[in-house]
This record gives C-alpha cells, sequence and structure tokens, in this order.
C-alpha cells in the first residue's frame, strides 16, 4: 500500500505534519527541517538533546510520521536530501526566489521551480478535506454575496476567485485597501460568505476582517497552511494549503509564490465545485460575460 511517506518524501510529510503536532513534536520537526543534513547522521540521543526533549518523544515523532523507525527516519531524510540533488545550502549562500542561487543554470532554475510548484499543488490536493468543499459550495449557493479577505501576494487568489465567480452570475466584494477591507467586513450578514486567505493565517487585518464578518453574521471561510492558525479558528470552515515555509534550506517563504499557487489552486476549485452543481446556469452566465469581454480582445 502506497502511504503518505512513499508519495511525498519524508520532508514533505514531517512539513504537511506541523501544524497538528504538540509543542514538543513540533520542536523537533522545525530542528529536522532546519537541519536535515545533520540530522540524516545524528543519532536519538543526540537529536533527544539538541531538541530539549526524551528520547522516547523523538519515538514518538517518529510513530506520528508513520514511520517505522528512527533509523529509516534518516533514510528517508538521506533521500530527500538527494532527490534535491545537494545538501541544504549554507546558511550564508543567499537566495533570489526560493531555493534560486547564483550559481544555478537556467535548466536547473527551471527544474527547482517546476518541482516546488507541482510539489505544492500535489500536497495541497491531499490536504482539501472533500466534505469542507460540498459544505463551502452548499454555502455559496445560499449567498446573495461573497466578501474577500487578502493581502499581499494572497491578494492574485482573491482576485482570481472574485473573476470566477462573477462569471458564473455571484455578487463578489473585494477591496485591496485595508480599511476598506475593514468597512466592508461590516457591513455583511446572514445572506453572506466571507473568504480570507492568508498562508500563515497571522495576518492581523485579515484575521479581524474575518471576525468581524463573522460577528456580523456571515459564514466564514478560511484558507490557510496552518489549522492552529488564529485565521483558522476564527473560521467556521477552514480549507487547508501546503505547508512549506520550512523547506530545505529555502528562502524565506512569505516571499515564494508556492503558497500563491496553493491558494489558486483551492480558490478554483472552490469555484468549480459551485460551478457544476449550477451547470446550466453557470454556462449561461459565462455566454453572458464573454459578450463583454470579446469586445475587449483585437480580432
Amino acid at each position: 500500500m502506497t502511504t503518505q511517506l512513499d508519495r511525498t518524501g519524508v520532508l514533505n510529510t514531517i512539513r504537511q505534519a506541523q501544524g497538528q503536532l504538540n509543542p514538543a513534536l513540533k520542536r523537533i520537526a522545525n530542528y529536522v527541517l532546519k537541519h536535515p543534513d545533520i540530522v540524516k547522521t545524528q543519532s536519538i540521543k543526540d537529536l533527544a538533546e539538541v531538541c530539549e526533549v526524551s528520547e522516547s518523544t523523538i519515538t514518538r515523532f517518529v510513530q506520528a510520521l508513520d514511520v517505522p523507525s528512527y533509523q529509516q527516519l534518516k533514510i528517508g531524510i538521506a533521500e530527500a536530501l538527494s532527490t534535491h540533488g545537494k545538501a541544504a545550502p549554507a546558511a550564508h549562500e543567499a537566495f533570489v526566489y526560493d531555493d534560486i542561487s547564483a550559481s544555478d543554470t537556467n535548466a536547473q532554475i527551471i527544474k527547482k521551480i517546476l518541482f516546488r510548484n507541482i510539489s505544492a499543488l500535489e500536497d495541497t490536493a491531499q490536504r482539501l478535506d472533500l466534505k469542507l468543499l460540498d459544505k463551502v459550495a452548499a454555502a455559496i449557493d445560499k449567498a446573495d454575496s461573497l466578501a474577500f479577505f487578502a493581502m499581499g501576494s494572497s491578494t492574485l487568489a482573491a482576485e482570481n476567485a472574485v473573476m470566477r465567480f462573477m462569471r458564473v452570475g455571484k455578487r463578489c466584494i473585494f477591496y485591496k485597501d485595508q480599511g476598506v477591507q475593514q468597512i466592508s467586513a461590516a457591513t455583511l450578514g446572514k445572506s453572506s460568505v466571507a473568504f480570507a486567505i492568508s498562508n500563515s493565517g497571522r495576518t492581523i487585518p485579515v484575521v479581524e476582517a474575518l471576525r468581524t464578518a463573522q460577528k456580523r453574521g456571515a459564514t466564514t471561510v478560511a484558507i490557510t497552511s496552518y489549522p492552529d492558525s488564529p485565521l483558522a479558528q476564527s473560521a467556521h470552515l477552514t480549507l487547508l494549503t501546503n505547508t512549506t515555509d520550512a523547506a530545505v534550506g529555502s528562502a524565506p517563504y512569505h516571499e515564494a509564490m508556492l503558497s500563491k499557487m496553493a491558494q489558486l489552486l483551492v480558490t478554483d476549485v472552490v469555484y468549480s465545485r459551485y460551478a457544476v452543481k449550477h451547470v446550466d446556469k453557470s454556462i449561461a452566465a459565462i455566454k453572458d460575460t464573454n459578450t463583454v469581454t470579446e469586445g475587449s480582445r483585437y480580432r
């Protein structure tokens, strides 16, 4: 039987599990992801000491990942590093985008970006709860309006969702200005669905806007990587994206586009799930909007 570990590799498995681990196990996960080149040769005693936990806690961490043994964990880490083509780069090496460095060739740049994006999308697809998707689609079905809250590069997913849902006849609200987002949240009611998009789930204006929307009676949906984040805990429904902010030797993840690719996937899936429930109505609305958009293109 193919396991989660077989499909994604041990490092991706750890990244996906981070949000559900208790503080002690999360501390181990953070260390392993930050120093995989060290852990692959480290004894269980040494790892326990550096993480300030007992050896039995390391064993529980291994079991939580559904890995047969600590030795197998180290083998998996070594294989993951080998898959990436080299061990994690030195801490002083500068990155211009994700894991891209000045020494990379064009072919290596393409390969790295392609690999990371495919992995992000596959991990997100595995994390999506199919039952929750149906609940979100049902909430959209009943709503008179959809409101979106996001800032920074997460606005790409919000704008994508607005464009998608407007094409099938849903009234949408989205303002890039954070102050106006707060005001718009206060205008929502029981007939609205509010979507808040943040990879970390800790962006204060986005969290506060969602909380305001919920107080006003709107159904609230969070799109984030972390189920224990303030955003997720403030929402009625949470759709999870991939968790890769501790990738091997990567640049600061908040500057990357990988989380945005995952967010775009989720908004497209939510839109598609709703549209296929109303396929005739959706197709008719798309035809109507095509009449407008066709006038903006050269023939």
